[in-house]
């Protein structure tokens, strides 16, 4: 395992307690953050105006292209960093897989849609996703909400509960009327940074009522995940990747490149078709 130092390993203790873990770019203080955060606030500006187009009207949410990330590599090799892959490494205690990044744009409209409705992720059993606020977000603004151990045991239990999308509404249901704690909502300054088990634990961006919200979410998992043919998301291309990653050393590459390992047919016809 890799070692760690002690600000790194409250990191990967905090989620193995609650499944999250909030910090900052500040407090991290990774290599090349500054150009990092500057490349992403350009795309969110770009996001901003492609927003006001009339062949975007309706969307509550928009994500960035590959044409508009791939103008600033910097942005895609800033989840590349070895500390990272380090702290992610540790806590699923198997060699971790790089799957990119999704840049969102959420416009705020109060839309209960897509990412802001209750769900698991599910491409493995165990994942972590980064999540980086660009501007800053309070609680009209969007900010992203993960339930709480105790009750995300609940909705987890097979038995009773088999829907993978949850409305406000149903979680109520398994929730005591005193009980108002039973989420966590992460409000932050622009630079805020978020490490959850998006696999593990039920979580939404709460739908942004007065405020727009420009986030990136870097996406993490096992080199052999339980449903490899929901991964690779990637808007990049074969050609993309092999720009993005030159230069970087072989662990990083390898990283980015796990889905090459895999037998074919493992990359295209899933496991089983138990909902999980």
């Amino acid at each position: 395992m890799p070692d760690l130092d002690s600000n790194d390993l409250n990191i990967v203790s905090e989620l193995r307690q609650t499944g999250i873990c909030v910090t900052s770019l500040e407090s991290l203080n990774l290599p090349n953050t500054k150009t990092f955060f500057q490349g992403a606030r350009k795309i969110s500006a770009a996001l901003k105006e492609s927003s006001l187009a009339p062949a975007n009207k309706g969307k509550h949410t928009l994500c960035a292209t590959s044409a508009q990330l791939i103008k600033y590599p910097e942005v895609f090799r800033w989840g590349l960093n070895e500390r990272l892959l380090n702290i992610i490494e540790s806590y699923l205690a198997l060699p971790v897989a790089y799957d990119g990044l999704s840049y969102y744009f959420s416009i705020a409209d109060g839309r209960d849609a897509g990412p802001r409705l209750w769900h698991r992720d599910r491409e493995d059993r165990r994942m972590i996703k980064i999540g980086v606020y660009i501007n800053d977000v309070n609680d009209d603004g969007g900010p992203f909400q993960c339930v709480r151990p105790e009750i995300n045991s609940l909705l987890c239990d097979p038995e009773k509960y088999k829907y993978e999308i949850i409305h406000n509404k149903n979680i109520q249901k398994v929730i005591s009327s005193e009980q108002s704690d039973w989420m966590t909502t992460c409000t932050g300054l622009a630079g805020t940074v978020i490490f959850v088990d998006t696999a593990l634990y039920y979580h939404r961006g709460k739908p942004p009522t007065r405020w727009n919200r420009s986030a990136i979410f870097f996406s993490y998992f096992s080199r052999k995940p339980r449903h490899p043919f929901l991964c690779e998301r990637s808007p990049f291309s074969k050609a993309d990747i092999r720009y993005l990653t030159e230069g970087l050393s072989a662990h990083q590459k390898d990283c980015v490149s796990w889905k090459d390992r895999l037998p074919g047919a493992v990359k295209l016809i899933p496991k089983n078709r138990v909902k999980v």
